[in-house]
């Protein structure tokens, strides 16, 4: 399929490219719509600011066109305050609360038309404890049941472990082997391979003795092997913003990761599609 008939078939799930006419039709077909989210924000000096984004999306219409779901419009910024490096610019953060906020609205505007299973797919691992309070709020306020499927390369990595080589140098975490290869898969000429390099992270000075950074994780690291977690600024720990070894990514391994990632996504649509839900509240809050 060339580009211009791929995005002519991805228009069809779009509800940002539809008439209410259409979405109507897709509201007698099925209850569950997917609300794909990432993030603006360095990912080291070889790949763009919203490779979080694009990968979100990217999961959200492949799923789509497999499941017969349709997609709502990308958000493209998320919780992201520990990525504000001084001397690497471009990173867009928004406030817990107010992500919390932009979330919970959106799932409530969809519920008022009629979808009763609202699927948040973030491709940026911190919207996660956010998207937790937003999907338990969503449930208790309405009835309807709200998802936070995580989307991105950190969760993922355990599931491909037979497709990437650098096990031992964190392939799942910021501008590494898994997320390189995506950005390799679909939005190749925005990737930068001649600046990638292997990078890991490194402990701040600030940490106690008998303390080791060994993950990406903007909170978590270890005390004589036990976890602890507290709030670290990635500058802290990491020279450019990578952690992991971008030098191993492939275009092949992005369509074998994604493909697998896509195909676990599209099972859970179709099982949560067979689901009966019953929305007791559907009025959108503080109408005026």
């Amino acid at each position: 399929m060339n580009t211009e008939d791929k995005n002519l078939e991805n228009r069809r799930y779009r509800l940002f490219d539809l008439t209410w006419v259409e979405v109507k039709e897709w509201l007698e077909k099925t209850d569950v719509v997917l609300v794909p989210i990432g993030s603006t924000e360095q990912h080291g000096p070889h790949l763009p600011t919203g490779i979080d984004s694009y990968a979100a999306y990217y999961v959200c219409l492949e799923a789509a066109k497999q499941a017969e779901v349709p997609v709502a419009p990308l958000i493209p910024v998320g919780y992201s305050p520990f990525h504000m490096r001084p001397h690497e610019p471009g990173t867009i953060t928004l406030r817990d609360e107010t992500l919390f906020n932009l979330m919970y609205d959106i799932g409530r505007s969809l519920i008022y038309h009629g979808f009763k299973k609202i699927v948040y797919v973030t491709g940026h691992t911190s919207n996660a404890p956010t998207l937790d309070k937003v999907v338990r709020a969503i449930r208790y306020d309405t009835g309807a049941l709200a998802i936070n499927y995580a989307a991105d390369t950190e969760v993922f990595a355990e599931l491909c472990q037979d497709l990437i080589e650098g096990k031992d140098q964190l392939p799942g975490w910021h501008g590494g082997e898994i997320e390189t290869s995506g950005a390799l898969l679909f939005c190749p000429e925005l990737v930068h391979l001649e600046r990638a390099k292997l990078s890991l992270p490194y402990n701040p000075p600030w940490l106690p003795e008998g303390s080791e950074k060994k993950s990406g994780s903007g909170f978590q690291f270890y005390f004589h092997g036990y976890p602890v977690r507290a709030p670290f600024d990635q500058w802290e720990y990491s020279e450019c913003g990578i952690m992991g070894n971008p030098l191993l990514a492939s275009r092949e391994k992005g369509e074998k990761i994604y493909s697998r990632m896509i195909g676990i996504l599209v099972e859970f649509l179709r099982q949560l599609k067979q689901i009966p839900v019953e929305v007791k509240k559907c009025d959108f809050p503080e109408r005026v």
